[in-house]
C-alpha cells in the first residue's frame, strides 16, 4: 500500500512539473509574440507637456488659408509628397519604422513618375510640413496628379509633427480645399487617423487609413521593417501584382485584420474611393 501511495505522489508530481512546465513556455512564447510589434499609440495619451502648452501645439482649420493653385505649374506632372517621422523630438516619443515607410513609399512612387519632396524624422517639422504641404497644394491642377504619404504619430484626427505640433485634418482640408486635379491619393499610416478620410473626401481622391478615430496603428516585426499597414501596401504592389491603388488598398486592408486576429489586437484600417475607374499611380 505505501509503495502504491508513493507512486501515485510520484506521478501526480510529475504531472504537476509538466503543467508547470507548459505554463512557462507558454509564457515564453507570449512574451516572444509581445516583442514582433509595437503600438503607434494615441500620441496624446504620451505627452506629458501641460495642458496649456499641448492647446497651444495645436494646428485646426482655423489656422488654414486655402492655398492658392499655380496655374503656371507644370500640367501633366506627378507630384508627391512623402513624411516619415520615427525620430521625435524626446526619445521617449520615437517610433520605429515612419522614416522607412517613407523611404519605401517615395521609391514606389518615382518608379511610377513621381517627383517626390520627402521630410523625414527630425526634418518634418511644422514649418517645414506647412511649407511642402502649401506647395504641394498649389500645384494641384487641372492636369497633375498628386499623392501624398504620412507615417508617424497620430492622434484624434491629427497628424504629430517631429517638434511636436497637432496638425488637424480640418487644417488639411482647408488646404487641399482649392484642388482642381482629379487625381489624387492619400495615404496615412498612424493612430487615430480616420478622420482624414472623411476630411479630404472628394471626387477623384482615393485616401487610405491605418485607422478609424479611437484605435491605433502598429509597426510591425523586424522581418517587415515597415508600419504594418504600410508593410501590406508595400507587399501588394511588389509581391501581389497590383498596379491599381484600390485592390492594393483592400488587400492592405484585409491583411492587417488579418494580421491583428493573430495577435489579439483591435485594428479598423479602410479607405475610401471617390476616383472615378481604376486609380494607377
Amino acid at each position: 500500500m505505501r509503495t502504491q501511495k508513493w507512486i501515485k505522489l510520484a506521478f501526480i508530481a510529475m504531472f504537476v512539473g509538466v503543467v508547470f512546465q507548459n505554463c512557462s513556455k507558454e509564457d515564453e512564447l507570449v512574451q516572444e509574440e509581445q516583442i514582433t510589434f509595437s503600438v503607434r499609440p494615441d500620441f496624446e495619451t504620451i505627452d506629458n507637456r501641460p495642458a496649456d502648452v499641448i492647446a497651444k501645439f495645436k494646428v485646426t482649420g482655423n489656422d488654414a488659408v486655402a492655398v492658392k493653385l499655380d496655374e503656371n505649374a507644370p500640367k501633366g506632372s506627378k507630384i508627391a509628397l512623402v513624411i516619415g517621422i520615427s525620430d521625435y523630438s524626446g526619445t521617449s516619443n520615437d517610433l520605429q519604422y515612419c522614416d522607412d515607410d517613407a523611404i519605401d513609399w517615395k521609391a514606389r512612387l518615382q518608379a511610377e513618375g513621381y517627383t517626390v519632396t520627402s521630410l523625414l524624422d527630425l526634418n518634418a517639422t511644422k514649418a517645414n510640413i506647412e511649407a511642402a504641404i502649401n506647395t504641394l497644394a498649389s500645384q494641384s491642377i487641372a492636369g497633375n496628379e498628386i499623392a501624398f504619404v504620412y507615417s508617424g504619430h497620430g492622434s484624434k484626427g491629427n497628424i504629430v509633427t517631429s517638434d511636436l505640433y497637432y496638425i488637424n485634418n480640418s487644417w488639411f482640408k482647408t488646404k487641399f480645399s482649392t484642388a482642381k486635379s482629379t487625381k489624387m491619393m492619400f495615404t496615412f499610416d498612424a493612430c487615430q487617423i480616420g478622420a482624414m478620410a472623411t476630411a479630404l473626401n472628394a471626387t477623384g481622391r482615393v485616401i487610405a487609413v491605418a485607422s478609424n478615430t479611437t484605435v491605433y496603428s502598429y509597426d510591425g516585426d523586424a522581418t517587415m521593417k515597415n508600419g504594418v499597414f504600410t508593410y501590406y501596401q508595400m507587399k501588394g504592389f511588389d509581391s501581389m501584382g497590383y498596379i491599381y491603388a484600390e485592390p492594393d488598398f483592400q488587400y492592405a486592408v484585409d491583411q492587417m485584420k488579418a494580421w491583428a486576429k493573430t495577435k489579439r489586437l483591435r485594428v479598423a484600417p479602410s479607405y475610401v474611393d471617390s476616383y472615378t475607374g481604376n486609380f494607377d499611380l
